[in-house]
């Protein structure tokens, strides 16, 4: 894996986090929609409380199991994160932070770092390969 493999993996991340997050949101939905008619008269409705008591559970564990892995899916996140952070040249960090953790496309990096396009370029291409001889061979 490349560094720009390595680093672009969190753009991927965050997709998955939000599918996952609209995942849960339409389980929670879907179990607040799950209620029982109460009655005055006794009967034999444990059959229908128990389904509906299952189906409860049931959409509370897939919710448990995404959250679980929208946690692990931070972590990793986190992970590349530091590892930028703990590049020396401060240009390449901010390079590298705008373009992988925020997703500025290059004409918004160069704006905010208010330097030229190509400038950019270059500073990102010497943080790739520092970023590279420093986590990706090392893996």
């Amino acid at each position: 894996m490349t560094a720009k493999e390595y680093l672009q993996q969190v753009y991927h991340l965050n997709e998955k986090i939000e599918s996952k997050l609209e995942q849960i949101a339409r389980l929670q939905s879907t179990a607040t929609r799950v209620t029982t008619v109460i009655t005055g008269t006794p009967g034999g409705g444990t059959r229908l409380s128990s389904r509906i008591e299952n189906a409860v559970v049931a959409v509370q564990q897939q919710s448990d199991y995404l959250a679980d892995e929208i946690k692990q899916l931070l972590n990793l996140r986190n992970e590349v994160a530091a590892a930028i952070a703990e590049l020396d040249n401060h240009n390449e960090r901010i390079v590298l932070e705008y373009r992988y953790l925020c997703f500025y496309s290059w004409q918004q990096i160069a704006h905010v770092m208010r330097t030229g396009i190509r400038y950019i370029f270059k500073v990102h291409t010497r943080a790739l390969k520092n970023f590279s001889e420093r986590y990706i061979k090392g893996q």
